[in-house]
């Protein structure tokens, strides 16, 4: 069984792919050797995933024209019932706490957004959104699950000392997979998480020399800190303390345990919920509302939670679902699988209002579906360059080409991932036998520490340690050191940066 495999079996412990280094249980390393999730930019990115294909026309009403209520005699919603936001458009009624957000320039709307030759399954389109490819290309891994393993490209011998990415549910999302496996945590509850795996980590009897023993140090990797993320997101939820009172609805828990997460002081950048209901075939009018009703109440609710914890300036929540409706309302009083429809931003650093017009519902594709005005990469790349802080190379590896931004945010993020003050780049050669070159980036003048460490802990050499200006900076070390696998560790401010280094 490949190790990807194994690990997607691994269900019972969260799903996480942190692993220790060459078998040494996380537990055995001293916090300065575990990389911080400062890695990113500071920012956080909540994901709400509707699933079923919601009806975007219902959602986001064009009040004032005519066709829209010629073809749907019977699920048109009334004009006088609409949410106005402006003399055009407007929220259905079961949002009416969207209408705050937006006037308080919290919510950002995207009309129209889809992508070429739209694919109206389920399974198949929900793939695509998740993956970020395109209809007639197979993606096996996320859109998030690569972002974060640019982010974090050594975090199998860098621990982050938080999750990268938490899933709220049951079954991990091919969202959070990356070319080298699960980039999360999945669990429904903090405390059933910690319980699950509490009391999982497995002896220390050293494993013998065999396949099996191998495979068996692997599990203990992934057991160690799979328990190591259930204490600390524990830890983290019973410290972050609700400051609202949320909907008794699963959305409504979901967000408002990502938000005691966030006001505990858990440093996780993203996290994926969902909302399922949205499938509309029969009787939508009833059934929309309702969802749409459970959706608006658990944002705002989380939005006010986040300004009132001081967190609200770190977070965006991004809403997705597989396609919109048709155009045309059904025989039983609902609406078929469609195409494009409006998405979704809040946060207090969104630049609110709406982007691109009222869907044209004359010009339409040859189905009589809506043509699309965005593709949807393009709101990835605004949120990975604008919020996440990835400059424009590594936002464009990750989803394959170049995308041109919108004007979501008040202001860009910096450019590039690292937001700590120093950054350790690179080890040459590596693995080495004599010597060796380290190489580092200071944003600032700090007083810095070089040095070398071995797979229990302990310092075994100082490179360098004193204060240096800004800039880029090499150091050479002449090897004194023994065969085997260590850690070079950049430190400084209360940061650290760190390079898994070989000697042979």
């Amino acid at each position: 069984m490949k190790r990807r495999e194994f690990i997607r079996n691994m269900g019972l412990l969260g799903g996480s792919m942190a692993l220790g280094l060459n078998g040494i249980p996380l537990k055995a390393f001293s916090s300065p050797l575990l990389l911080n999730i400062e890695q990113t930019n500071g920012k956080i990115l909540v994901l709400l995933q509707m699933n079923g294909g919601n009806d975007g026309l219902n959602t986001l009403i064009p009040y004032e024209d005519d066709l829209y209520y010629n073809k749907r005699p019977q699920i048109g919603i009334k004009k006088q019932d609409v949410v106005a936001l402006n003399e055009f458009t407007g929220l259905n009624p079961a949002m009416a706490g969207f209408r705050n957000l937006y006037e308080d320039g919290k919510l950002g709307i995207v009309q129209n957004v889809g992508y070429e030759n739209h694919n109206r399954s389920h399974f198949r389109s929900t793939d695509i959104w998740l993956s970020g490819s395109d209809a007639d290309q197979n993606l096996y891994d996320g859109w998030v699950g690569r972002s974060l393993s640019y982010m974090y490209p050594d975090f199998e011998t860098d621990i982050p000392e938080h999750p990268m990415a938490i899933q709220l549910g049951a079954v991990e999302s091919m969202l959070l997979q990356s070319p080298i496996g699960s980039m999360s945590v999945v669990f429904e509850n903090p405390n059933t998480f910690y319980q699950m795996v509490s009391g999982s980590i497995a002896d220390d009897d050293p494993p013998e020399s065999t396949l099996a023993g191998t495979e068996l140090a692997f599990l203990r990797k992934i057991s160690s800190q799979s328990t190591n993320y259930a204490s600390v997101v524990k830890e983290k939820a019973d410290k972050g303390k609700n400051t609202v009172t949320y909907p008794n609805t699963s959305i409504g828990k979901q967000l408002a345990i990502v938000a005691s997460l966030i006001a505990g002081g858990l440093e996780t950048p993203v996290y994926l919920t969902t909302i399922s209901g949205f499938d509309t075939h029969a009787n939508q009018l009833t059934a929309h509302a309702k969802t749409l009703t459970q959706l608006s109440e658990a944002i705002t609710a989380f939005q006010s939670d986040l300004e009132t914890t001081g967190m609200a300036d770190r977070v965006v929540l991004m809403t997705f679902s597989e396609f919109g409706r048709r155009v045309e309302e059904n025989g039983s009083r609902g609406t078929d699988h469609g195409t494009a429809a409006p998405l979704f931003v809040i946060g207090k650093s969104v630049s609110g209002g709406i982007i691109g017009g009222n869907p044209n519902l004359v010009n339409l594709d040859k189905n009589g579906d809506l043509l699309h005005q965005y593709d949807y990469r393009q709101i990835y790349t605004t949120i990975l360059q604008d919020h996440l802080g990835l400059n424009k190379a590594k936002t464009e590896a990750i989803l394959g080409k170049s995308y041109e931004k919108l004007n979501l945010f008040h202001k860009s993020a910096e450019t590039g991932f690292s937001f700590a003050p120093l950054q350790l780049n690179k080890v040459y050669p590596n693995p080495f036998q004599y010597s060796a070159a380290f190489e580092y980036e200071l944003k600032r003048s700090i007083h810095i520490r070089l040095s070398i460490f071995d797979l229990q802990g302990r310092e075994v050499a100082v490179i360098y340690d004193g204060l240096q200006n800004a800039g880029r900076h090499s150091q050479h070390f002449s090897n004194r050191l023994a065969t085997g696998t260590y850690i070079a560790l950049l430190s400084g401010e209360g940061r650290q940066s760190s390079k898994k280094v070989v000697v042979v």
